[in-house]
């Protein structure tokens, strides 16, 4: 029987109620050419489950004794027959084009070591009664185009979306044993070592997330700081064998005065800011100590594969000091650092610093311009190619190395993130325009940048504030499209919701649910409901579904989507909303009422809605004053809420409260002074005061903003036609033969004795 093309991992530990799910996944694949291997880690056997489906392309292994994540995979990878090796955990799943995709793209890319593609992060919570996983969400957390330098400092490619060639995981030595958390790193980053990674564009699967308590080790091992980080240093630190043929060897030549805490606590800093691969050379001057006691000194550090100690027993000059390392290295460029060396301050120097020497051929060496590390505080804390370090400090000549100090410019590998962070500043600062502008800077970016599968949420934020509706839409399509859906659904259905688009709010909000796999009868469920300190984008899909169904008079609709959201916060107060709105707009004023009574406080009564249409309710009662007083409260709560406005002021007109309504409705037109409808509104109540020069002021802002707005325009006829009445009156009484010569726009008005209200 031939090998197959891909071998897939699965490394399974007391999770058998999932893993059922997992294997299903891999046997819908498109492609039939693969092997699965399974080996269960120290936990219950699971032969059971994998003996269900009988298929001689599966693998078992049973071993009683747990060894960790990466072991297995290490032991999965020697087992493995196929070309290409996957990964998928005993909780996550593929989609059916994972192994088409991911084996297409390293076949059209023969000198890639690894194809990646996009997972979406499905959040879920678990029914202890049956076993079953209920997925609320699903959200694109990780896509960018492959970066190297990015992946030296973070890792961006996760075990669950990638495929590597199986000889490519042998050349770097395969998963560190050691590591505990972010073990896929300690893979990704190695190979990118020596090989170019491909991103596949579509998404191939997902990784489960526990909205609640998670059993996942990588967040267990989050929990203690401290053993967290030095997992990361572990990842840092452990280099491939060379060569490298894709990053320049840097050695860290690190001049030691003495050894002890303050030592550790610099080296630290060092391996936790610069991301550059570096061996660490530590040269102890004279510092005392033997070579077994300095290691000891190290602590924890001395676990760290990267650094190595040069024991120099009488002090020497500095620059000898150096040469004697640097005589035993076989780096491009040399890292010349005394404890005066500020890591913190410039991480990212070592990239920018490889760019720069690309650029300039003639360049030999430089330091940085770093507060703390001027030259005449230190002679070093510089780059240098060896070569000319070694030449140009030989003994009996001048030793006379030209360090060239420079500001460098970020490093090429990290453009994102600055463009980035300056979208984030102008956002922050609601320039919308600039922050669209600068967002589209990024969008075009291909190499190494995320693209618009990730970036689609500041996408919406930015459409949103500017109303760019038909952009938000278009690019929402597009993803759809390519088979971005679950987030995508979710987020036409709040365009359509803030365009008052009901219909297609319904439409796409089902689709939503098809694509988590959300069905109505799964609510009923013992898991349900709960509660959850934020709002799931599934409880916001059901509130939007249930406003349309209102504003469709589908009651029992609304009624239905809005228990559903209900069922995933039940401590929210806006389903209770909802509830009252169905109530009171089917004639049930009681039950609206009793539906607002039983909102979780003290939310509930700081929603300026709930005061909304409690005054709803006293209108259609006809205690227009309780109403009154309600809307006062809404205002209170919301100076600044469009909503407010109408009902305020209706109510407000019909009790004749004319001087109640012109400060919040002044404060609200201050703050928003583009709104003609709450302008018009204002000079009504002015003219209603005697008020006509500011009646007219108001009316004319509404006009310029709205030309047809009918409330400015009648406002500024019966201005008119009382300036005209009192002029009439004016002449009538001083018995003049011809009207005076005057502008009667710039009279003041008569007031009609009824109130102004339409």
């Amino acid at each position: 029987m031939p090998d197959p093309k891909v071998s897939v991992i699965i490394s399974t530990y007391n999770r058998p109620q999932y893993l059922h799910e997992s294997i299903e996944s891999i046997l819908n694949q498109t492609m039939s050419d693969w092997e699965l291997i399974i080996l269960n880690d120290g936990g219950v056997d699971v032969r059971s489950v994998v003996e269900k489906f009988a298929d001689p392309r599966i693998n078992y292994v049973h071993d009683t004794v747990n060894r960790g994540a990466a072991v297995r995979r290490n032991q999965g990878i020697e087992l493995a027959k196929g070309e290409y090796v996957c990964y998928l955990d005993d909780d996550d799943t593929f989609y059916p084009n994972h192994f088409e995709a991911l084996s297409k793209a390293l076949d059209d890319n023969p000198e890639a070591g690894l194809a990646y593609s996009d997972l979406y992060a499905a959040s879920s919570v678990s029914d202890n009664k049956t076993g079953r996983r209920h997925i609320l969400d699903k959200q694109m957390m990780v896509s960018r185009d492959f970066n190297r330098e990015f992946m030296f400092h973070y890792n961006h490619v996760l075990h669950v979306s990638l495929m590597h060639r199986r000889s490519a995981a042998l050349r770097v030595g395969g998963f560190a044993n050691d590591v505990k958390v972010l073990i896929e790193w300690s893979l990704t980053r190695r190979l990118a070592f020596v090989y170019d990674f491909v991103h596949v564009e579509v998404p191939t699967g997902e990784y489960h997330l526990a909205i609640f308590k998670s059993d996942r080790i990588s967040v267990r091992e989050r929990r203690n700081k401290a053993s967290y980080q030095h997992n990361l240093r572990k990842i840092r630190c452990n280099l491939p064998d060379e060569p490298w043929p894709k990053v320049e060897r840097i050695d860290l030549l690190y001049l030691v005065d003495r050894w002890g805490p303050k030592l550790n606590q610099h080296l630290r800093e060092i391996i936790d800011n610069f991301d550059h691969p570096m061996r660490l050379k530590l040269i102890g001057n004279g510092a005392g100590l033997s070579l077994e006691q300095a290691w000891d000194s190290l602590k924890e550090l001395k676990e760290l594969k990267n650094i190595e100690i040069i024991r120099i027993p009488q002090k020497i000059p500095p620059i000898i000091a150096f040469r004697k390392a640097a005589r035993q290295s076989t780096a491009k460029f040399l890292f010349l650092v005394t404890p005066a060396l500020q890591a913190v301050k410039a991480p990212r120097r070592l990239f920018a610093s490889v760019d720069l020497f690309k650029e300039k051929p003639d360049l030999q060496s430089l330091r940085w311009g770093v507060e703390g590390e001027e030259p005449d505080k230190t002679q070093f804390e510089c780059l240098i190619y060896r070569d000319y370090f070694l030449t140009h400090t030989k003994p009996g000549g001048r030793r006379v190395v030209n360090v060239q100090g420079v500001t460098v410019a970020p490093p090429k590998g990290f453009k994102f993130d600055i463009m980035y962070g300056e979208y984030q500043r102008l956002a922050k600062n609601k320039e919308w325009d600039k922050a669209e502008t600068i967002l589209d800077s990024i969008l075009a970016e291909r190499k190494g940048f995320p693209h618009i599968q990730y970036l689609i949420n500041d996408l919406e934020n930015v459409c949103l504030q500017n109303k760019s509706y038909e952009r938000l839409e278009k690019e929402s399509l597009a993803l759809i499209e390519r088979g971005y859906k679950p987030d995508n659904y979710m987020r036409l259905a709040r365009l359509y919701r803030r365009q008052g688009r009901w219909a297609d709010v319904l439409d796409v909000g089902a689709k939503a649910m098809e694509s988590l796999g959300l069905k109505f009868e799964d609510f009923e469920a013992d898991c349900f409901p709960f509660k959850l300190g934020m709002e799931l984008h599934s409880f916001t899909l059901f509130m939007d579904m249930g406003e349309a169904s209102l504003e469709l008079k589908d009651f029992g609709g609304a009624a239905r989507y809005f228990h559903l959201a209900s069922k995933l916060k039940s401590d929210s107060h806006k389903p209770f909303l909802g509830f009252a709105k169905a109530y009171f707009e089917s004639g049930h004023l009681d039950r609206a009422e009793g539906a607002l009574a039983k909102m979780p406080q003290p939310a509930g009564r700081n929603d300026p809605e709930a005061h909304r249409i409690l005054a709803a309710i006293c209108r259609k009662r006809k205690n227009l004053p309780l109403a009154f007083e309600c809307l006062k409260k809404a205002i209170e709560l919301a100076p600044n809420d469009e909503n407010n406005i109408e009902p305020f002021y209706f109510t407000g007109a019909g009790l004749g409260r004319w001087t109640d309504l012109v400060e919040p409705l002044k404060n609200f037109v201050l703050h928003n002074e583009n709104h003609a409808g709450a302008q018009a509104r204002l000079a009504s109540v002015q003219f209603s005061l005697h008020n006509d020069f500011l009646a007219r002021q108001a009316a004319e802002k509404a006009l310029e903003l709205e030309p047809t707005n009918p409330v400015a325009k009648s406002i500024l006829e019966r201005i008119k036609k009382a300036a005209k009445n009192e002029l009439e009156k004016a002449f009538a009484q001083g018995g003049s033969e011809e009207l005076p010569e005057l502008n009667p726009e710039l009279l003041p008005g008569l007031l009609d004795s009824s109130p102004i209200v339409w």
